[in-house]
């Protein structure tokens, strides 16, 4: 791993998504996001956006971004991908790392199924 590289593992899966950093689970977290209705803002990811889903206000939704291993909402799937990634405990540096990740997808998705997962984690 290079100095200014960060290499890192993403499992996407439909309920949970994990990252490997440093051969560690860093981060094990609910696939879930909480926006708010009228904005489409995203308040939270993973467990706190799952202690928000159905005890919270009206105004607020929560919603699982991949369903069946695939990205089924491409915009909250870069939101909680871009969270998380942010989770994890990086020795700070003055400049921040580039990231080389490996993301693990199912094998029989199609070609724009395996795009989205791709272009969602490139804009994270």
């Amino acid at each position: 791993m290079g100095f200014f590289t960060k290499e890192i593992a993403i499992d996407l899966g439909t309920a949970n998504t994990i990252i490997i950093y440093n051969d560690k689970v860093v981060v094990d977290e609910p696939s879930i996001v909480a926006i708010e209705r009228s904005t489409n803002k995203i308040l939270a990811v993973g467990k706190k956006a799952l202690l928000m889903h159905g005890k919270t206000h009206e105004n607020i939704k929560t919603i699982r971004p991949l369903r069946g291993g695939v990205i089924a909402d491409f915009q909250a799937a870069e939101h909680m991908i871009r969270a998380m990634i942010k989770m994890i405990e990086v020795r700070k540096t003055w400049f921040p790392p580039a990231l080389k990740m490996v993301i693990c997808i199912p094998s029989g998705i199609t070609e724009v199924e395996e795009r989205a997962v791709k272009d969602s984690a490139e804009q994270a």
